[in-house]
C-alpha cells in the first residue's frame, strides 16, 4: 500500500455538521471544493486540544516516499539555496565528471 503524506494546509471555512450513526459526518461541498477533495480521499484524524482535526493526505508510491522524508527535503532546500547563491556549477559532460571523480581519489 502506498505511503501517505499530509497535503499543504489551507485557511478554511467553518461549517457545522451533525455526527451520524457509526461516527459519520458529511463534509460540506464548499469545503470539499476548496480543498479539492473527492470520494476516497484519505484523511488523517487526530484530536488536538479537544478538537477533532481532519487533515487531507496525499498518496505517495512507496518507491517515491524517500524523496518526501524530512532529511531529504532539508537537503533539497540547502541545495536550492546554494543554487540561488550561485555556489554551484552547471552540469558536467560525462568525460569531465569522470575526470573529476578520478581527481578525488
Amino acid at each position: 500500500m502506498p505511503e501517505l503524506q499530509e497535503r499543504p494546509k489551507d485557511n478554511g471555512v467553518a461549517k457545522h455538521v451533525r455526527l451520524r450513526n457509526k461516527g459519520q459526518i458529511t463534509i460540506p461541498n464548499e469545503i470539499l471544493e476548496q480543498l479539492e477533495l473527492t470520494a476516497n480521499t484519505n484523511l488523517k484524524v487526530t484530536v488536538v486540544d479537544g478538537r477533532i482535526v481532519l487533515v487531507p493526505m496525499i498518496e505517495i508510491a512507496k518507491d517515491q516516499a524517500w524523496y518526501w522524508t524530512e532529511t531529504w527535503q532539508q537537503d533539497e532546500k540547502e541545495a536550492q539555496q546554494e543554487i540561488d547563491k550561485g555556489q554551484t556549477s552547471g552540469p558536467l559532460a560525462v568525460e569531465d565528471a569522470l575526470a573529476w571523480l578520478d581527481e578525488e581519489e
